[in-house]
C-alpha cells in the first residue's frame, strides 16, 4: 500500500477515535446531569423548595415517614366506611418514607438497579425521579407528569418531560407502559391525542365490595409541595349509577 494511502487510513482511524471519544465524553456529561428538583429532593424529606429534614436521615426523617404512614392508614380507614373523606400529603413526608421506610422494610418493591426514588408536587404536576444503574454507572431518570381530574374517577395524565440525565427520552413508550401497568391494577386506560398532546386517560371504577359499597374520587388538587384528594364512600342505599368513561 502506498504511503499516502497509509496516511489517509491513519488519519481516518485517528479522526474516528477522537470523534468517538468526544461523543463518549459528551454522553457521560449529559448522563451525569441531575435535575435541580431531584438534587433538592435527594435529602430524606426534601421538597422541591429545598425545605426538608437534614440529609442523612435521623429523627426528623423518621418522624416525617411515620406521619406519612399514619395519614395513609387514616385515609384507608375513612374510605372503608360510608361518608366523605379527604387527605393531604406533603412531598417531604412522602420523600421521608421513600428514604427511610422503603429501603429498610420494602426494598423488594423497587425494580433491580433503581434506588433513591423521590417525588415533588408542583401546581398540577408530579415530578418523579430515581437513580438507575449500579456503582459508578448511574444516572437520574426524571419524569414530569401533569395530572388533572376531568370528572369523578376520571384522570387525565400528560407526560410533559422525560429525561435520563439531560438526555430526552421518548415519551410515548413510557406512557404506553404506564397505561399497561395501570390496567393491570383493574383500572380502565386509553391513550388519546388531544390538542397535539398524547394524553393517558385513567378511569377508576367505583369498585364495590360484594355490591355493598362504592368509592368516588371527587377532588384532586396538586399544589406546591402538597397533594389533596377528597371523595365519598357510598353504601348500597346511596349508590348512584356508575359513571362511564367519557367518549371524548
Amino acid at each position: 500500500m502506498k504511503q499516502a494511502s497509509w496516511q489517509l487510513l491513519r488519519r481516518t482511524v485517528v479522526g474516528g477515535l477522537i470523534g468517538l471519544a468526544i461523543v463518549l465524553v459528551i454522553s457521560g456529561v449529559l448522563l451525569k446531569y441531575e435535575p435541580v428538583v431531584y438534587r433538592q429532593l435527594a435529602g430524606p424529606g426534601g421538597t422541591a423548595a429545598g425545605a426538608g429534614v437534614p440529609a442523612g436521615g435521623g429523627e426528623g426523617a423518621e418522624a416525617l415517614s411515620r406521619r406519612a404512614v399514619t395519614k395513609v392508614a387514616a385515609w384507608h380507614a375513612s374510605i372503608s366506611r360510608p361518608g366523605g373523606w379527604e387527605t393531604a400529603l406533603r412531598d417531604d413526608e412522602v420523600n421521608a418514607w421513600l428514604a427511610v421506610d422503603l429501603p429498610q422494610n420494602h426494598a423488594s418493591w423497587l425494580p433491580p438497579g433503581v434506588t433513591q426514588p423521590r417525588i415533588a408536587f408542583l401546581p398540577q404536576h408530579a415530578v418523579l425521579g430515581a437513580r438507575v444503574g449500579r456503582g459508578p454507572f448511574t444516572a437520574v431518570v426524571s419524569l414530569d407528569f401533569e395530572i388533572l381530574l376531568r370528572d369523578v374517577n376520571h384522570l387525565a395524565v400528560v407526560l410533559e418531560q422525560a429525561h435520563l440525565g439531560a438526555i430526552p427520552l421518548p415519551r410515548a413508550p413510557i406512557l404506553r407502559e404506564l397505561s399497561r401497568r395501570i390496567s393491570r391494577m383493574g383500572m380502565v386506560t386509553d391513550l388519546r391525542r388531544l390538542d397535539g398532546r398524547l394524553v393517558l386517560m385513567v378511569y377508576i371504577p367505583s369498585t364495590h365490595d360484594a355490591g355493598a359499597t362504592s368509592y368516588w374520587l371527587e377532588s384532586l388538587a396538586i399544589g406546591a409541595g402538597e397533594l389533596l384528594v377528597a371523595g365519598e364512600t357510598r353504601s348500597t342505599s346511596a349508590i348512584l349509577p356508575t359513571p362511564q368513561p367519557p367518549s371524548s
